[in-house]
This record gives C-alpha cells, structure tokens and sequence, in this order.
C-alpha cells in the first residue's frame, strides 16, 4: 500500500521496518559486529553496524550534510544525546539493505535494535538524509535564485523536484507514524522521539500532534491501516500543489521549501523548516 502513496510525479524514497527483534520469527537478520568509528558515514555493509560516540547533534548533522553530497545511497540513524549508560551523544546507525538506483533509494530498518535502543532510551531523535543525486537545483549555480517572472505563470520547472525531496517522502512519514506510536507505548508520552530529514536546504523536522498520535492508534488495525495522515501529506507532494506554492514567489528557493514545508502542517501532522546553523545543537527551527 505504501506503493499507492508515491504520487509526487518524481523517484521516492521507501523506507521499511523490519518488524520484531532479531530471533523473534523465522528468517531474521543475523546480528550485526558493531564498529565504533570517529564519524558518521553511509554504510552499505549489512554485516557492521557503525555507532559514533563522543559526535552530538550540531556537529553529526554537519556531517550528515557532506555526506549527502556524494552518497547515493540513503542512511539512517538513531541519534541519542544523553545515551543511557554513559551520558554521552551517540549515533547508532539502524539502517541497512541500502541500495540506490539512479534518482530514487531503498533501506530497510533493523526494528530489532531500534527496540532495544528504545528500551534503553527516554529521550532520541531519528535522523535520515535525502542524497543530492535527488535534486535537480541544488548543485547548479543557475537554479536557486529568484523565481521565474510571474505574470505568464511560468517558472523553473526543477524547483519541483527540490522542493519535493525537500520534505519528509510518504514513507518517512508512515515510518515516523508506526514508531513515534511504538516508542510513546512503552512510555506514555514522558519520553521525548523527534525525526529529522537533512537535505540541502536543510533540515526538516516533522512528527505526529497528539491528535495525529490518537487518530493513528485508532485506525492502524482499520481498512485505512492508519494512513489516512499520510495520504493528506502525499497530495500535499503531488507536482500541482508544488506549483501553487512556488508561484506565491517566495524569494527564493530555501522561502519555497519553508513555505512547503508550512503547508504539510495540519491536526494531525507537524513538520517545520531549520538550518544547519542555529546555537543549541542541531538544526534551528525558523
């Protein structure tokens, strides 16, 4: 079903959870060595699981950020800034059977280890980056200034799939949808989960309201399977409300991505625009 939901007219991103812990049914990943490495990297082995210590959010994200620039793969991590035993940041790298083709991705989460990590920890934030091979802007000298004139209606058609990638994909929000639930299960909302997407506009921060957590819980076992959230934010992606929100003119790309991003906002979904700059850690909402 989740298939159904990638409407945007460009390549998505798929993410995918992997479901129990590892030995709870038949045919589970084999588990993982861990390699302790100094910085953050997309890691395509499925047999060595990086985990960063000693790396918080300001700096990783800054990572993330390079790395973006010449992976095309996806990766995604599980951010802890005060992990459980040591008190110190860590990364802990939970995605796995990464693959790319060309302008779209594919990972897999191993469920089992973001469990334990959830067992372990009151407080985390799930990040993951869109590569730049996604963008058709963002690399070109001639594609991030001021929109097109408008009086014709016409403008830079590549600002579309930017925008587009820009944004947390359908999938990102289901994914976000079945583990926030899992995650306030076990903790009765006195826990604290955030997800990040970083791209080259930024980072986007998005989640679910508790209206959107109590809808969710409501209708996951129904026919809709809980997506109703995620269908609204898919027609949000959709090329003809990307287009309505570029001829507003905003100033420029980056006021087009933070306007976008204001439009997935609804009861039941929040999602908010930052930069990489901002004092405090990560990314800084504006």
């Amino acid at each position: 079903m989740i298939a159904s939901l990638l409407i945007c007219g460009v390549a998505a991103q798929t993410i995918a959870a992997d479901g129990p812990p590892a030995g709870a049914r038949s045919g589970a990943e084999p588990d993982r060595s861990i390699s302790h490495a100094s910085q953050l990297r997309a890691n395509a082995s499925n047999a060595v699981r990086d985990v960063v210590n000693g790396v918080c959010e300001r700096e990783g994200v800054r990572q993330i950020s390079q790395i973006l620039k010449h992976s095309d793969v996806e990766e995604m991590w599980a951010f802890l800034p005060r992990a459980s035993g040591s008190g110190e940041c860590e990364w802990h790298e939970i995605g796995r059977d990464e693959k790319s083709d060309g302008d779209s991705a594919r990972l897999r989460v191993d469920m089992g280890y973001l469990a334990k990590l959830m067992a372990a920890n009151t407080e985390l934030q799930i990040y993951h980056f869109h590569p730049l091979t996604y963008f058709e802007c963002a690399s070109r000298a001639d594609c991030s200034g001021a929109t097109a004139p408008v009086k014709t209606g016409a403008f830079d058609r590549r600002w579309i799939a930017d925008l587009v990638f820009s944004m947390p994909s359908p999938s990102d929000v289901h994914f976000m949808m079945d583990v926030t639930a899992r995650f306030h299960r076990r903790y009765q909302r006195m826990g604290t989960m955030k997800h990040k997407v970083v791209t080259p506009y930024g980072v986007v921060n998005y989640g679910l309201t508790d209206a959107g957590l109590v809808r969710y819980e409501a209708e996951r076992f129904g026919r809709s399977e809980g997506l109703y959230i995620t269908w609204v934010a898919a027609s949000r992606l959709a090329d003809e409300h990307v287009e309505a929100v570029i001829k507003e003119r905003p100033g420029s790309i980056i006021a087009a991505v933070r306007r976008l991003a204001q439009t997935l906002n609804t009861q039941y979904l929040w999602v908010s625009h930052g930069t990489f700059a901002h004092e405090g850690g990560g990314a800084g909402e504006e």
